[in-house]
């Protein structure tokens, strides 16, 4: 495998420390998250956890909270 191979590996796949460093999710609330069967999709491999990008980023978007300002335009 060659560096742009594991690059891409490493874009679609994120574990939950990637996460956090990228898009400010806790880890600890990604665990939380996982025990309520809620938040962004997720797959386990033995014990590793990961998350892929468009996972993640679908997820962020369905869920965003809009302001009074933003309601009325």
């Amino acid at each position: 495998m060659d560096n742009r191979d594991r690059l891409t590996a490493i874009r679609k796949a994120l574990t939950p420390k990637d996460c956090e460093s990228i898009y400010g999710l806790n880890v600890g609330t990604l665990c939380n998250m996982r025990f309520h069967k809620i938040g962004p999709k997720y797959y386990k491999l033995g014990k590793k956890i990961l998350y892929r990008v468009d996972d993640i980023e679908k997820w962020l978007a369905e869920n965003v909270v809009l302001t009074r300002d933003q309601m009325g335009r």
